[in-house]
């Protein structure tokens, strides 16, 4: 059995590594879920008592078996990894903050998922703010929003500095 450097592995190397060294070989995709569910708990609860050395071995433990759930789902990894992370580029500036005159809206491809009145100038900042540090767009939905706060220039309601 060959042996694989930890720093040059790919994702499908490992898999196939943490298959073979896998004792005793899950018999189905349900089996090997659980295994990875059980080191999943093992981890929260280790994290959940401060014993970090433990919860961070078992986090490692709990990518070995995630691992070997998706072969045993004939889930290629790499492609897997792909896929992901192209979900989440693909999510990335579908969540907006709404500002209309009066309110501001939180919605979530295009679904309203929250919504709050604005009754000052401190409001707007704070809802500009709140939306940067969730790393949301902003869109000013009426042109008359900015007769309330026409002191504020639209390149620093967008974050561009002064």
């Amino acid at each position: 059995m060959s042996k694989i450097a930890p720093q040059t592995a790919s994702l499908t190397q490992a898999q196939h590594l943490a298959w073979l060294r896998q004792h005793p070989t899950p018999a189905t995709s349900r089996e090997a879920l659980g295994r990875l569910l059980e080191t999943a708990r093992l981890c929260l609860e280790a994290f959940d008592q401060d014993q970090l050395l433990t919860a961070q071995t078992n986090l490692e433990n709990v990518m070995i078996q995630t691992l070997i759930a998706m072969k045993s789902l004939s889930i290629q990894p790499d492609q897997a990894l792909q896929r992901a992370l192209g979900r989440l580029q693909d999510n990335q500036g579908k969540r907006a903050f709404y500002i209309f005159t009066d309110r501001v809206e939180i919605r979530v491809q295009g679904e309203i998922r929250g919504e709050w009145p604005l009754y000052s100038q401190h409001d707007y900042q704070q809802a500009l703010t709140l939306a940067h540090e969730l790393g949301c767009d902003v869109i000013h939905e009426e042109a008359c929003q900015l007769g309330l706060f026409s002191h504020v220039r639209l390149s620093q309601a967008a974050g561009d500095p002064a």
